[in-house]
């Protein structure tokens, strides 16, 4: 998959299997507020130029979708909306005189079995289980799918349990009426929403199920659409986190990084702020990072190389096309050729060797004047460490941002030494024009420490096989880290998760 298409409206899965060559019955699960409605009705609008689309509501008019969803007003062209309780009402005026139901049965009966076979919606099963009880809505249902045939059409029934309540019917008996009836008969996909969150007998009667849910971890929400079944559709990833950011839903999926780069577009520091290269982060920040501040990311055991470097990335690049230098102590795990070899894609080799100070632990010495051999008695090791940073701060005294793996001096100094290594070296920052950057792992010991002395706190864990951040300074929900789609790699967009 493309790293510059992460996000779709909804699983790709969802729309080959709705508009397969046969109809299908889809049942949408979950919890009020979880999305059902939004995205039955985003699958509708992309498929209403090649199918007829139907949407039964029960629960709600026109007004109110159209204030919830106000891009339901593009829906024209192949768009019914049929209103349950306006129809119900209606047919209560009326009074109209129906046919008897068994002379129904009999008329539609003939029909299916004419030389003919004219194009009508067969309602055997209908007449069945609604002998004698006039149902307006479902009766317009089935008139709006014959009414377009022979063109397919695509239906949502919003919701099972607003019909059958009203009604006095099993959900299971409904949805076998429709799929008998509408699915098997005519081709017509319908999608069934359901209020339960759990197993019910409708499940096993349909095509394909869809469970949609959320659950909150300190005061966030992760929304989560999980794909149970779709008969003859191959899926390669059945769980998804999802977002209702701007009314609309957008899945996310796992990102390939680094296929087809683009330009870094940098962000200029003004007013004695440092931007990190990813305006959504700014944003988080109040514009950017003061100077003396102190940034701790927090990052999990399930994340890659590639992953964190999403994030850290632009921030490297745009302090050094402001012309800033970098000071790294790395992660565990990272290594100065990696680093070397990812950032000569968007900067000069020249760039990095003159604006780069990299610290090797394991190295005694080392051929280029960027890598620092740090395997060195303290006072050696002191001395060049001080070196590398006044060859980047210069006589101009330049701002330096330093890049701190805080397990990498937990496991050379021990936890003790190293938190007291990090409080001076917060000292230090604090009252200079430098910014610090403290990698910390989620198990480390000493990373509740850290949190006291850090300006911005973040943190960063794969959900699903995404990369998210969330704050807590500021405190922030959870924003899915993106490539940004217009800009390109290594450009990348924060999309809240509402």
């Amino acid at each position: 998959m493309n790293g510059t298409d992460v996000t779709t409206s909804f699983p790709v899965e969802l729309k080959k299997f709705l508009s397969g060559k046969a109809g299908s019955s889809l049942l949408l699960k979950g919890s009020p507020g979880s999305g059902k409605t939004t995205i039955a009705l985003q699958i509708l609008e992309q498929l209403q130029i090649q199918y007829n689309t139907v949407y039964l509501s029960t629960r709600v008019g026109d007004e109110s979708l159209n204030i919830q969803f106000p891009w339901l007003k593009g829906l024209k062209k192949n768009f019914k909306l049929l209103i349950s309780s306006r129809l119900f009402l209606s047919e209560i005026t009326k009074n109209i005189e129906t046919e008897k139901p068994l002379k129904v049965y009999g008329k539609r009966l003939a029909e299916e079995f004419s030389k003919e076979s004219p194009k009508k919606v067969p309602r055997i099963v209908f007449s069945e289980l609604f002998q004698n009880t006039p149902a307006p809505e479902i009766s317009k249902f089935y008139d709006e799918i014959e009414f377009k045939l022979p063109k397919r059409s695509i239906a949502v029934i919003d919701s099972i349990e607003g019909i059958t309540t009203r009604y006095n019917v099993s959900e299971d008996r409904f949805v076998n009426m429709i799929i008998k009836d509408i699915v098997e008969s005519v081709n017509a996909s319908v999608i069934f929403i359901s209020e339960k969150a759990t197993l019910s007998p409708e499940d096993y009667i349909v095509d394909g199920t869809v469970y949609m849910d959320y659950n909150v971890e300190e005061g966030r929400r992760i929304r989560r659409m999980n794909i149970n079944k779709l008969r003859g559709i191959e899926t390669a990833q059945s769980s998804f986190v999802f977002t209702l950011n701007g009314g609309r839903i957008q899945t996310f999926y796992p990102q390939e990084y680094g296929n087809n780069p683009k330009d870094f577009k940098f962000t200029k520091n003004v007013g004695g702020i440092y931007s990190t290269g990813i305006p959504d982060l700014d944003g988080y920040f109040d514009g950017g990072l003061l100077p003396g501040s102190i940034i701790t990311l927090k990052i999990g055991p399930e994340l890659s190389f590639d992953d964190i470097t999403l994030l850290i990335r632009p921030i490297m690049l745009n302090f050094l096309m402001n012309g800033i230098g970098i000071f790294i102590i790395p992660p565990g795990g990272w290594a100065y050729h990696q680093i070397e070899q990812d950032l000569s894609r968007f900067v000069s080799l020249e760039t990095l060797k003159s604006r780069i100070r990299y610290v090797d632990y394991l190295a005694s010495e080392s051929r280029f004047e960027n890598i620092i051999p740090a395997n060195k008695d303290a006072i050696s090791l002191n001395q060049m460490l001080m070196r590398a940073l006044m060859e980047l701060s210069g006589m101009e005294n330049k701002p330096v941002l330093q890049i701190i793996g805080t397990d990498t001096i937990e496991y050379i100094k021990g936890s003790e030494n190293a938190i007291k290594d990090l409080f001076n070296t917060s000292n230090v920052l604090k009252s200079s024009k430098d910014i610090g950057l403290f990698v910390v792992r989620e198990n480390q010991k000493l990373k509740d420490e850290i949190i006291n002395i850090s300006d911005y706190y973040i943190s960063m864990k794969e959900i699903e096989n995404v990369p998210f951040i969330y704050g807590t300074k500021p405190r922030t929900i959870y924003n899915a880290l993106i490539v940004d789609k217009a800009r390109g790699f290594p450009n990348v967009n924060l999309v809240p998760l509402l």
